[in-house]
């Protein structure tokens, strides 16, 4: 018969691969299972869930899955952490709250006259699995919500989402902007979307520039760390 730790081990391999597999009942289920088995739910955050949302974000790079599997994904991942912390106490709830503040901040948003934000929540998703603090001001953002967002929370990094050609100038005047405030310095800014290039986030005088959702993680963790 399994030891406790080896159950907790088991249960917590089979989240990973349910999530993996877009299998939002059994995920749910089993979360549920953890919750009864009194584990800490910090560590299953931190060592399953994460990972496991980093997997399927590869599969979608490789073609292995299709935009439904990496949006499913995503929200399953969100349902089960809310499981996961539903059964925290005072003291985990601050532990919680230490985690997050420690983690670095990035102010994600398509900007203004661009209404598409698929790219943007892929990213978005990908970069909380990777454990940083992401604020998502949504789409159609004007670039003074950026920079209040930023300072409100205290940002390391505001990213840029732009579909639209016609969009694009307006990562310009977020930079721009930046510098008027002689806040430039504050923050690295990152921006991304299907009309973008590295020779225009260089034009603009961004900090990076990535092609799609997994190579942005990785530059970020470039920029500000992981």
């Amino acid at each position: 018969m399994p030891s406790h730790a080896g159950h907790i081990l088991e249960l917590a391999e089979k989240l990973t691969e349910a999530i993996i597999n877009c299998e939002e009942e059994t995920a749910k289920g089993i979360a549920n299972e953890l919750i009864r088995s009194q584990i800490d739910p910090l560590t299953i955050i931190r060592d399953y869930l994460g990972p496991a949302m980093r997997i399927v974000g590869e599969k979608f790079e490789k073609g292995e899955y299709f935009l439904t599997h990496l949006m499913t994904a995503g929200d399953m991942m969100e349902s089960v952490t809310g499981i996961l912390i539903s059964i925290l106490g005072q003291e985990g709830t601050r532990k919680l709250r230490e985690e997050r503040q420690k983690a670095k901040k990035i102010v994600i948003g398509t900007v203004q006259g661009d209404i598409h934000d698929i790219g943007k929540n892929i990213v978005a998703s990908l970069l909380r699995a990777s454990g940083y603090a992401v604020f998502d001001i949504g789409k159609d953002v004007a670039a003074e919500k950026f920079v209040e967002k930023a300072e409100e929370v205290g940002a390391s990094m505001i990213a840029l989402s732009a579909l639209l050609t016609v969009t694009l100038p307006h990562q310009a005047d977020i930079i721009e902007l930046l510098k008027e405030r002689k806040m430039r310095g504050k923050y690295k800014v990152v921006v991304g979307g299907g009309p973008t290039t590295q020779e225009w986030a260089s034009e603009i005088g961004a900090d990076g520039w990535a092609p799609d959702a997994i190579q942005a993680v990785d530059l970020v963790k470039g920029l500000i760390g992981s």
